[in-house]
């Protein structure tokens, strides 16, 4: 009786959907506290992430390329949400710099708004954007023979979301498509909305 109950639990739980570009983590993962700064001079914290999806990538304002075009298909795939009727709630967009030394928040503020009006952008003290990128496992560094203002950065280009809860729940590695991702995001969400 009791392995029939125990059965008839596991087929009930929704199964996992099928990804196109993401990569679902088996349990989200929670953050640690970080203490940043929006493009906009408010803090940002964990707390920003709370009450609903966020994409999240990682690069800087001086990046010759991955950085523009990641942010140019997220612009795209929030386009593609903002046709979805069934969407009641956008995903936020938010661009966390790993170079701070030149990416102050006037800056964001100039950049940001060039690829969608809803990029967030985000930057702060040095330590706390290692304190947030390692629990992320994001890279960077400063490349070899850089100069000391005009440096190349070089770091991971994958897109991370964030669920709900504020934790850390898929990753999408290159190469980025706005309608693979979007199709994602939404299997994501409803399945995510099934657990509940």
């Amino acid at each position: 009786m009791l392995l029939g109950i125990v059965l008839l639990g596991a087929c009930s739980r929704p199964q996992a959907p099928e990804l196109s570009q993401g990569t679902l983590l088996p349990s989200a993962k929670p953050l640690l506290e970080f203490e940043l700064i929006d493009h906009q001079g408010r803090p940002f914290t964990p707390g920003n992430l709370q009450g609903r999806w966020s994409f999240a990538f990682f690069g800087y304002t001086h990046c010759p390329d991955v950085c523009p075009t990641s942010l140019s298909m997220l612009a795209q795939m929030q386009r593609k949400l903002e046709k979805d009727a069934a969407l009641n709630t956008l995903p936020q967009l938010l661009f966390f710099s790993v170079d701070p030394q030149r990416d102050t928040p006037q800056l964001l503020a100039e950049f940001v708004p060039y690829f969608h009006s809803s990029v967030i952008g985000v930057t702060g003290d040095q330590q706390q954007i290692l304190k947030l990128t390692r629990q992320l496992g994001i890279l960077y560094a400063k490349a070899e023979g850089s100069g000391s203002e005009d440096y190349l950065v070089d770091h991971s280009a994958a897109i991370i979301l964030f669920d709900p809860d504020g934790k850390l729940h898929a990753l999408f590695g290159v190469p980025h498509d706005p309608t693979l991702i979007a199709n994602d995001f939404m299997a994501i969400k409803h399945y995510y909305e099934e657990l509940q």
